[in-house]
């Protein structure tokens, strides 16, 4: 009988853990142009790619803004199909949406989600509440929230 139950029990725990990607932490920063262009962005690269990070802007040609930073555990290349992104910001009472193609990356190292040019006006404001999700079509793989996105139980 405890075989039995065992075996039901490490069958539920599978789907979990192929999903593959964890997000092991996250935090806030604003950075300006300067200091989160690579330096071959100015020499026609792209911002994407930067050895240990991914990064992702809203807004590429102009990469000053507000970021999201997740640590990654190891994933599968292809795996997740895109990021979505819920917050709250200091300049409106209403939750915004933000989504980011992952199609076909890497997930691994860090992620910087960046929302920049007109998706975040100035360094003044300030995030207050969000929730990262990174999906493979509607099936949820990972998920990290901020201190103050729901009340504690």
């Amino acid at each position: 009988m405890q075989r039995i139950l065992f075996a039901i029990l490490s069958l539920m725990v599978i789907p979990l853990s192929l999903s593959g990607v964890t997000i092991k932490t996250a935090y806030t920063r604003y950075y300006e142009d300067g200091e989160i262009r690579p330096i071959r962005q100015y020499f026609g690269g792209n911002l994407k790619l930067q050895g240990f990070r991914t990064v992702i802007a809203s807004d590429p040609g102009t990469p000053a803004g507000q970021y999201f930073i997740a640590k990654l555990s190891d994933g599968k290349k292809g795996q997740a199909s895109q990021v979505r992104m819920t917050l709250y910001a200091s300049d409106n009472k209403d939750a915004s949406v933000h989504s980011w193609n992952l199609s076909g990356e890497s997930l691994s190292g860090w992620l910087y989600l960046g929302l920049t040019g007109k998706d975040w006006p100035s360094d003044d404001v300030k995030p207050l509440a969000w929730r990262i999700e990174i999906l493979d079509g509607d099936r949820l793989l990972a998920e990290w929230k901020s201190f103050l996105w729901e009340m504690p139980e």
